[in-house]
């Protein structure tokens, strides 16, 4: 056991591993209490510990049987017209940002990605107040935007949701064509990261598997909460550990 320990901490420091985990631990309880946000929520806080694109790479494994057991009943409900308008721009975005991740430099990453956060909680939270119907036409930047911040972060759902929530009128539609997009997005990731190499490391995946009892741990937390915790609450409490992560990432990117 001392050898295994010494051995892991070669890879990543056992105090790293430790943050990693809460930070794990609070991001999937995010997401088994609202649906969504693991990523916006974990990366921020993983950069701290891991290099940008391990903790991308990490994230995008844990999303994969995430939407796998979610999505698998809900393939049917989906509106295939606007995953359409979206895709073709979603992929053109998701070639720029995997480049972006694999050959720009990190500090203006983390900036962006800060800003990115910030923005989002000024938009949920001072902005969108009301039911809104958004253009077609809208399809294109938030679509290439989106993909671009899902390849760099994992973070594009947020856009996506605007997107969406302003195309579809029925909620069920609505949840079933965003797991979808997000399930499909994962697996564009797959393939992009595969093609680069970024998945190649075997440390990425001797970090994910010590991570992921605490992303299901987390999820199964947060499922529970999910009966208890009013909808208010819920969004407050996701909101201020969003907004210390944006401001963390932009420090970082200083």
């Amino acid at each position: 056991m001392h050898e295994f320990l010494i051995n892991l901490s070669s890879i990543i420091p056992l105090a790293h591993i430790a943050f990693a985990s809460f930070t794990l631990l609070i991001a999937y309880s995010v997401f088994g209490l609202t649906g969504f946000g693991s990523s916006i929520t974990a990366i921020p806080f993983l950069i701290l510990v891991l290099p940008l694109h391990t903790a991308v790479s990490v994230m995008l494994l844990f999303d994969l049987v995430v939407c796998t057991v979610l999505n698998s009943r809900e393939w049917r409900n989906i509106n295939k017209t606007e995953l359409k308008r979206l895709l073709p721009y979603l992929l053109v975005g998701a070639v720029v940002g995997i480049s972006l991740l694999v050959h720009a430099p990190k500090k203006p990453l983390f900036f962006l990605l800060g800003a990115f956060i910030l923005l989002m909680f000024v938009w949920s939270n001072f902005i969108n107040k009301k039911a809104y119907k958004i253009s077609p036409r809208l399809a294109a930047p938030l679509g290439f935007i989106g993909g671009m911040f899902t390849t760099l972060f994992g973070t594009g759902g947020p856009l996506y949701t605007i997107y969406l929530n302003g195309r579809i009128d029925d909620k069920k539609i609505l949840r079933s064509t965003l797991g979808t997009l997000i399930g499909t997005t994962a697996l564009i990731r797959l393939c992009m990261f595969l093609v680069t190499g970024l998945l190649l490391d075997p440390h990425i995946y001797v970090i994910a598997a010590i991570l992921f009892p605490s992303a299901l741990a987390g999820f199964f937390l947060g499922s529970r909460l999910h009966e208890k915790i009013s909808s208010v609450t819920a969004k407050k409490l996701v909101w201020a550990i969003l907004l210390l992560g944006g401001i963390s990432a932009i420090v970082k990117g200083l």
